[in-house]
């Protein structure tokens, strides 16, 4: 990978990073804040299963990426 992609893609992340965190922390509260909604703890249990379950998908992800492109350029190298 050229750097010029690379420096491209980091941009795209960033930006999809950004945006994520805006919308789930800042908008979406913010909106129920703005009509008045009452939080009850059903409603915090439920965001809080949500947010670790967010976590934990980002951090598989994260984690076993880089193994299944390590292997799929082995196998790539290996063919050539």
């Amino acid at each position: 990978m050229n750097d010029k992609q690379l420096i491209k893609d980091a941009k795209l992340c960033t930006r999809w990073a950004l945006a994520l965190t805006f919308i789930l922390i800042f908008a979406f509260p913010g909106v129920m804040f703005v009509t008045g909604y009452n939080y009850s703890l059903q409603f915090f249990q439920g965001w809080t299963y949500l947010a670790f379950i967010w976590l934990v998908t980002a951090g598989i992800y994260t984690a076993v990426r880089p193994w299944v492109e390590y292997f799929l350029e082995k196998k790539r190298s290996e063919n050539v």
